[in-house]
């Protein structure tokens, strides 16, 4: 059994992306998020996509290589996060999964704990860029960025940083100012500045 278990937490963390993302409308869709190269259409794509493969990789699936993420009607966003939310909490139901080995397309192996942990970041932190991006910041699920810290630092180690590209997969971390909240605190450990305007990011 692995020694942490974030489950509870990667449900939560399918709600709040889908509750921020229910309060976009189409015409925010092409604003820009601190998100780098995502627009917020390209974004609710992208976390959507990674609803997905949280879901299937405890069902076992391997994750495809590359960062394709089709594209999907805004109104049908959030009841597809919701139903990926479903089988995810199917697929992750049973204990061994966390202490199961999975090998990634980048050649990592992680333990099904780490990972559940690595999509809670995830997913909390796409919902962070998208409430930014849309004015939603006083939405997001207070109990859900801490977790999402923790699981961010389980996963990301140093030379992740401007891997592929400056700023990608992951950027430089920032430092969050002394009385920054958790959610501050966890988009500064990703790499965005939580006080910047989106000009600047």
């Amino acid at each position: 059994m692995a020694d942490f278990d974030m489950r509870s937490s990667l449900f939560d963390s399918y709600e709040n992306a889908a509750a921020i993302i229910s309060g976009i409308g189409t015409a925010q869709l092409g604003h820009p998020t601190p998100c780098p190269k995502y627009d917020v259409a390209a974004l609710i794509d992208h976390l959507v996509e990674a609803g997905r493969r949280a879901a299937a990789l405890g069902r076992g699936a391997s994750p495809p290589p590359g960062d394709v993420s089709p594209h999907g009607e805004l109104s049908d966003a959030p009841g597809e996060l919701r139903r990926v939310a479903g089988e995810a909490k199917e697929a992750w139901a049973d204990d061994s999964g966390l202490a199961s080995s999975f090998q990634m397309p980048w050649g990592e192996v992680y333990t099904g704990a780490t990972l559940v942990a690595m999509y809670v970041a995830e997913l909390a932190t796409h919902a962070w860029d998208l409430a930014k991006a849309t004015g939603q910041i006083h939405r997001l699920n207070p109990s859900l960025a801490l977790p999402a810290l923790e699981g961010a630092r389980a996963m990301i180690k140093p030379q992740y940083r401007d891997m592929v590209e400056p700023g990608a997969p992951f950027g430089p971390e920032v430092k969050p100012r002394a009385h920054a909240d958790d959610w501050e605190r966890l988009v500064a450990f990703m790499g965005r500045d939580p006080l910047a305007s989106l000009g600047d990011t």
